[in-house]
Protein backbone atom coordinates (compact mmCIF):
# COMPACT_ATOMS: atom_id res chain seq x y z
CA UNK A 1 0.00 0.00 0.00
CA UNK A 2 1.98 3.06 -1.01
CA UNK A 3 2.22 6.22 1.53
CA UNK A 4 -1.01 7.73 -0.92
CA UNK A 5 -3.16 5.14 -0.37
CA UNK A 6 -2.87 4.70 3.32
CA UNK A 7 -3.52 8.36 3.83
CA UNK A 8 -6.91 7.79 2.15
CA UNK A 9 -8.05 4.76 3.90
CA UNK A 10 -6.73 6.91 6.84
CA UNK A 11 -9.07 9.66 6.29
CA UNK A 12 -11.66 7.34 5.04
CA UNK A 13 -11.58 5.78 8.31
CA UNK A 14 -11.71 8.83 9.94
CA UNK A 15 -14.89 9.84 8.46
CA UNK A 16 -16.23 6.38 9.10
CA UNK A 17 -15.79 7.00 12.75
CA UNK A 18 -17.19 10.20 12.80
CA UNK A 19 -20.33 9.68 10.92
CA UNK A 20 -20.36 6.31 13.10
CA UNK A 21 -20.89 8.99 16.19
CA UNK A 22 -23.37 11.28 14.92
CA UNK A 23 -26.17 8.57 13.45
CA UNK A 24 -27.26 5.21 14.23
CA UNK A 25 -27.16 2.67 11.25
CA UNK A 26 -30.48 1.30 10.00
CA UNK A 27 -30.67 -1.07 7.13
CA UNK A 28 -30.53 -0.25 3.74
CA UNK A 29 -29.79 -3.23 2.45
CA UNK A 30 -26.42 -2.67 0.24
CA UNK A 31 -26.81 0.58 1.71
CA UNK A 32 -26.93 2.19 5.32
CA UNK A 33 -29.76 4.67 6.64
CA UNK A 34 -28.72 6.21 9.45
CA UNK A 35 -31.09 8.57 11.67
CA UNK A 36 -29.50 11.50 12.95
CA UNK A 37 -30.39 11.81 16.87
CA UNK A 38 -29.90 14.90 18.67
CA UNK A 39 -30.21 15.88 22.10
CA UNK A 40 -32.60 18.50 22.76
CA UNK A 41 -32.22 21.33 24.98
CA UNK A 42 -36.02 23.28 24.76
CA UNK A 43 -34.33 26.70 25.54
CA UNK A 44 -31.17 26.18 22.92
CA UNK A 45 -34.00 25.41 19.96
CA UNK A 46 -36.12 27.69 20.53
CA UNK A 47 -33.75 30.41 21.31
CA UNK A 48 -34.78 33.25 18.64
CA UNK A 49 -37.52 31.11 17.33
CA UNK A 50 -41.24 32.30 16.77
CA UNK A 51 -40.96 35.84 16.26
CA UNK A 52 -43.75 37.37 14.81
CA UNK A 53 -43.40 38.35 10.47
CA UNK A 54 -41.36 41.49 10.30
CA UNK A 55 -42.33 44.13 7.79
CA UNK A 56 -41.61 42.72 4.17
CA UNK A 57 -41.82 39.10 5.11
CA UNK A 58 -42.97 36.77 2.15
CA UNK A 59 -44.65 33.36 2.55
CA UNK A 60 -43.95 31.06 0.04
CA UNK A 61 -46.95 30.04 -2.23
CA UNK A 62 -46.67 26.78 -1.83
CA UNK A 63 -46.58 26.96 1.89
CA UNK A 64 -49.31 24.86 3.97
CA UNK A 65 -51.81 27.07 5.73
CA UNK A 66 -50.47 26.19 9.49
CA UNK A 67 -46.98 27.11 8.59
CA UNK A 68 -45.44 23.95 8.53
CA UNK A 69 -44.47 22.64 5.68
CA UNK A 70 -43.91 23.07 1.41
CA UNK A 71 -46.21 20.67 -0.65
CA UNK A 72 -44.08 19.58 -3.26
CA UNK A 73 -46.66 18.53 -5.87
CA UNK A 74 -49.91 20.85 -4.99
CA UNK A 75 -53.49 20.25 -6.40
CA UNK A 76 -51.81 16.51 -7.68
CA UNK A 77 -52.61 14.13 -4.70
CA UNK A 78 -55.82 11.45 -5.17
CA UNK A 79 -58.55 11.58 -2.48
CA UNK A 80 -57.29 9.41 0.03
CA UNK A 81 -54.06 9.67 -0.62
CA UNK A 82 -51.56 9.91 2.33
CA UNK A 83 -50.15 12.69 3.71
CA UNK A 84 -46.12 12.24 4.19
CA UNK A 85 -43.41 14.75 5.40
CA UNK A 86 -40.30 14.70 5.37
CA UNK A 87 -38.17 16.38 8.03
CA UNK A 88 -35.10 17.37 6.83
CA UNK A 89 -31.93 19.54 7.75
CA UNK A 90 -29.36 21.05 4.77
CA UNK A 91 -26.59 20.82 6.53
CA UNK A 92 -27.33 16.77 7.32
CA UNK A 93 -25.65 14.64 5.90
CA UNK A 94 -27.84 11.68 6.41
CA UNK A 95 -30.34 13.26 4.62
CA UNK A 96 -28.40 13.60 1.80
CA UNK A 97 -27.54 10.24 1.68
CA UNK A 98 -32.04 9.44 2.13
CA UNK A 99 -32.58 12.36 -0.79
CA UNK A 100 -29.95 10.27 -2.90
CA UNK A 101 -31.64 7.19 -2.57
CA UNK A 102 -35.25 8.17 -1.97
CA UNK A 103 -35.72 10.94 -2.99
CA UNK A 104 -36.53 9.91 -6.50
CA UNK A 105 -39.10 7.69 -5.64
CA UNK A 106 -40.88 9.65 -2.85
CA UNK A 107 -41.53 12.58 -6.03
CA UNK A 108 -42.01 10.00 -8.18
CA UNK A 109 -45.28 8.90 -5.80
CA UNK A 110 -45.88 12.46 -5.27
CA UNK A 111 -46.08 13.34 -8.63
CA UNK A 112 -48.61 10.57 -9.92
CA UNK A 113 -50.74 11.55 -7.14
CA UNK A 114 -50.25 8.65 -4.55
CA UNK A 115 -48.79 10.75 -1.55
CA UNK A 116 -49.06 14.03 -0.80
CA UNK A 117 -45.48 15.18 -0.05
CA UNK A 118 -44.57 17.97 2.09
CA UNK A 119 -41.25 19.27 2.90
CA UNK A 120 -40.60 20.16 6.51
CA UNK A 121 -37.57 22.46 6.77
CA UNK A 122 -35.42 22.12 10.07
CA UNK A 123 -32.46 24.14 11.11
CA UNK A 124 -31.44 23.05 14.70
CA UNK A 125 -27.60 22.00 13.17
CA UNK A 126 -26.76 25.35 12.96
CA UNK A 127 -27.01 25.64 16.71
CA UNK A 128 -24.54 22.75 16.81
CA UNK A 129 -22.16 23.68 13.80
CA UNK A 130 -21.99 26.73 15.37
CA UNK A 131 -23.09 28.72 11.78
CA UNK A 132 -26.10 29.53 10.46
CA UNK A 133 -26.00 27.79 7.00
CA UNK A 134 -29.69 25.28 7.59
CA UNK A 135 -31.53 28.94 8.32
CA UNK A 136 -30.06 30.32 4.87
CA UNK A 137 -30.24 27.09 2.67
CA UNK A 138 -33.91 27.35 3.69
CA UNK A 139 -34.39 30.87 2.60
CA UNK A 140 -33.01 30.34 -0.44
CA UNK A 141 -34.96 27.35 -0.91
CA UNK A 142 -38.38 29.01 -0.11
CA UNK A 143 -37.63 32.22 -2.14
CA UNK A 144 -37.13 29.90 -5.08
CA UNK A 145 -40.79 28.32 -4.17
CA UNK A 146 -41.73 32.25 -4.98
CA UNK A 147 -39.67 32.02 -8.23
CA UNK A 148 -41.52 28.51 -9.24
CA UNK A 149 -38.56 26.47 -8.54
CA UNK A 150 -38.67 25.07 -5.23
CA UNK A 151 -38.22 20.93 -5.76
CA UNK A 152 -35.20 21.57 -8.26
CA UNK A 153 -34.15 23.80 -6.03
CA UNK A 154 -34.01 21.61 -2.75
CA UNK A 155 -32.34 19.09 -4.56
CA UNK A 156 -29.87 21.03 -6.12
CA UNK A 157 -28.65 22.38 -2.57
CA UNK A 158 -28.11 18.56 -1.06
CA UNK A 159 -26.28 17.74 -4.50
CA UNK A 160 -23.83 20.76 -3.08
CA UNK A 161 -23.57 19.97 0.56
CA UNK A 162 -20.10 20.16 1.38
CA UNK A 163 -18.12 16.93 1.99
CA UNK A 164 -17.38 18.88 5.10
CA UNK A 165 -19.66 18.72 7.70
CA UNK A 166 -20.08 22.15 9.44
CA UNK A 167 -18.61 23.76 6.30
CA UNK A 168 -21.90 25.26 5.59
CA UNK A 169 -23.24 26.49 2.18
CA UNK A 170 -21.35 29.50 0.80
CA UNK A 171 -23.67 32.76 -0.41
CA UNK A 172 -22.44 32.52 -3.66
CA UNK A 173 -23.93 29.04 -4.25
CA UNK A 174 -27.15 29.65 -2.86
CA UNK A 175 -27.51 33.06 -4.83
CA UNK A 176 -25.69 32.54 -7.80
CA UNK A 177 -24.92 29.23 -8.88
CA UNK A 178 -27.66 27.37 -7.95
CA UNK A 179 -30.01 29.63 -9.24
CA UNK A 180 -28.66 29.40 -12.92
CA UNK A 181 -28.62 25.44 -12.62
CA UNK A 182 -32.29 25.11 -12.43
CA UNK A 183 -33.25 28.14 -14.86
CA UNK A 184 -33.76 30.78 -12.95
CA UNK A 185 -33.34 34.02 -14.73
CA UNK A 186 -34.49 37.57 -15.73
CA UNK A 187 -36.86 39.07 -13.76
CA UNK A 188 -37.62 35.74 -11.83
CA UNK A 189 -33.45 35.84 -10.83
CA UNK A 190 -33.79 39.62 -9.73
CA UNK A 191 -36.98 38.99 -7.67
CA UNK A 192 -35.18 35.25 -5.97
CA UNK A 193 -31.96 37.54 -5.49
CA UNK A 194 -34.14 40.23 -3.70
CA UNK A 195 -35.73 37.70 -1.24
CA UNK A 196 -32.46 36.10 -0.60
CA UNK A 197 -30.92 39.03 0.30
CA UNK A 198 -33.68 40.59 2.71
CA UNK A 199 -33.80 36.99 4.05
CA UNK A 200 -37.54 37.76 3.75
CA UNK A 201 -38.87 33.94 4.07
CA UNK A 202 -36.85 33.81 7.40
CA UNK A 203 -39.91 34.03 8.98
CA UNK A 204 -41.40 31.27 7.97
CA UNK A 205 -38.22 29.04 7.84
CA UNK A 206 -38.03 30.28 11.42
CA UNK A 207 -41.98 28.69 12.37
CA UNK A 208 -41.34 25.79 10.05
CA UNK A 209 -38.32 24.70 12.41
CA UNK A 210 -40.17 25.75 15.64
CA UNK A 211 -43.38 24.35 14.77
CA UNK A 212 -41.30 21.09 12.95
CA UNK A 213 -39.67 20.34 16.94
CA UNK A 214 -43.11 20.40 18.61
CA UNK A 215 -44.19 17.77 15.73
CA UNK A 216 -40.95 15.75 15.98
CA UNK A 217 -41.11 15.49 20.43
CA UNK A 218 -44.90 14.81 20.07
CA UNK A 219 -44.83 11.82 17.93
CA UNK A 220 -40.97 10.60 16.99
CA UNK A 221 -40.22 11.64 21.20
CA UNK A 222 -37.20 12.98 19.67
CA UNK A 223 -35.16 15.71 17.17
CA UNK A 224 -33.42 14.09 14.26
CA UNK A 225 -33.24 14.05 10.39
CA UNK A 226 -34.34 12.45 8.41
CA UNK A 227 -37.51 11.57 10.02
CA UNK A 228 -41.29 10.67 8.16
CA UNK A 229 -44.44 11.26 9.01
CA UNK A 230 -47.58 9.52 7.80
CA UNK A 231 -50.98 11.28 8.37
CA UNK A 232 -49.23 12.27 11.48
CA UNK A 233 -48.10 9.26 12.04
CA UNK A 234 -44.16 8.07 12.57
CA UNK A 235 -43.00 5.72 9.51
CA UNK A 236 -40.06 3.39 10.34
CA UNK A 237 -36.76 3.85 8.87
CA UNK A 238 -36.10 0.51 8.76
CA UNK A 239 -39.65 -0.07 6.91
CA UNK A 240 -38.33 1.86 4.26
CA UNK A 241 -34.69 0.95 4.51
CA UNK A 242 -35.70 -2.51 3.41
CA UNK A 243 -37.44 -1.10 -0.06
CA UNK A 244 -34.41 -1.44 -2.52
CA UNK A 245 -34.45 1.59 -4.80
CA UNK A 246 -33.25 -0.21 -7.67
CA UNK A 247 -36.07 -2.68 -7.35
CA UNK A 248 -38.17 -1.98 -10.16
CA UNK A 249 -40.85 -2.04 -7.75
CA UNK A 250 -39.39 -0.08 -5.38
CA UNK A 251 -41.94 2.84 -6.07
CA UNK A 252 -45.19 0.74 -5.02
CA UNK A 253 -43.07 -0.76 -1.90
CA UNK A 254 -42.41 2.31 -0.98
CA UNK A 255 -46.01 3.44 -1.10
CA UNK A 256 -46.92 0.29 1.24
CA UNK A 257 -44.60 1.49 3.90
CA UNK A 258 -46.47 4.80 4.04
CA UNK A 259 -49.92 3.65 3.55
CA UNK A 260 -49.19 0.60 6.76
CA UNK A 261 -47.51 3.57 8.59
CA UNK A 262 -50.46 5.94 8.13
CA UNK A 263 -53.38 3.41 8.58
CA UNK A 264 -54.51 3.60 5.69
Amino acid sequence: MTQNNRERLRQAQAAAAKQQRLTRAVGVGAAVLAVLIIGVVIAVLFQNQGKSATAGSVTPPHATSDGRAIEVYPGKAKAGAPVVELFFDYQCPVCKQFEGLYGGLMNTLASSGEIDLRYRTMTFLDQNLSNDASVRAGIAATCADVAGSYGAFHNEIFANQPAQEGAGYEDTLLRDTIPATVGISGDALTSFQACYDKQSTKAFVNTSNELGTQDLLAISKSVGTPTIHANGKAVSLSDVGAVQPTDPDAAAKLLQVFQKAAGA
